[in-house]
């Protein structure tokens, strides 16, 4: 027989769980609707809580500020951005050579770090601060977050092609996304594909000369490095 309390933890929709599904609903709301919009505004914020039938004081608890709105969104786009970058390490063989870091490119492109949607995102928001300096530190503040969520992942990716970044590896973290991201958004601008972003002059070609510029094989350094 199952006891009551047995019963009343596998009772669903449970506070915890209804705020979890609220939260998960209002963010893949704000992600689809935010390429098209003019950044979280009032009424972005009323269209989303309408379509995820939530109240405002509802939709209030789970997010006080358009700001805390915001910062949930990138948050998630940079733990996915992470993970796909994490998972390229294990698709890619072991070495140093030319090739195995062209392959690295590619693999890398193909996990889609980031796509059209969510650089659109941070376009607006970058446009956004631009024009009106009350954004100004908080969009700074995600943008800065971007390359010490990556670091770990593209460690492990320099480490799976036994080589290492000969300048400060958040600096050349650094200018692996800006590479990317400038020439995945003229990639699509000039009318490509952004499932085919992989077949790219850049991912073919730019992206491995800057992953090897910007690093040396391990086995040249000296033997006493970690």
């Amino acid at each position: 027989m199952t006891s009551p309390d047995a019963a009343t933890d596998a009772r669903p929709n449970r506070p915890a769980e209804v705020r979890a599904a609220a939260r998960s609903r209002v963010l893949t709301l704000a992600r689809a609707l935010l390429p098209a919009s003019d950044g979280v505004s009032d009424d972005l914020v009323s269209e989303i809580a309408d379509q995820a039938n939530l109240s405002m004081r509802s939709f209030r608890t789970l997010f006080p500020t358009n700001a805390d709105l915001l910062r949930a969104v990138n948050d998630e786009l940079i733990r996915e951005c992470a993970e796909r970058v994490a998972a390229v390490s294990h698709k890619v063989e072991p070495g140093s050579s030319a090739e195995n870091v062209r392959a690295a490119a590619e693999a890398l492109a193909l996990a889609w770090p980031m796509n059209w949607a969510s650089l659109s995102i941070r376009a607006h928001e970058r446009a956004r601060a631009l024009s009106d300096q009350t954004f100004r530190p908080e969009v700074a503040q995600i943008e800065r977050a971007y390359v010490p969520a990556l670091l770990d992942a593209f460690l492990s990716l320099m480490a799976r092609l036994e080589r290492r970044f000969v300048w400060p590896p958040v600096l050349g973290v650094r200018v692996v996304i800006l590479a990317y991201e400038r020439s995945f958004e003229s990639w699509i601008l000039s009318g490509g594909d952004e499932r085919n972003f992989h077949t790219s002059p850049f991912v073919q070609e730019t992206l491995p000369q800057i992953l090897i510029g910007l690093s040396t094989p391990i086995s040249v350094e000296d033997p006493d490095a970690g």
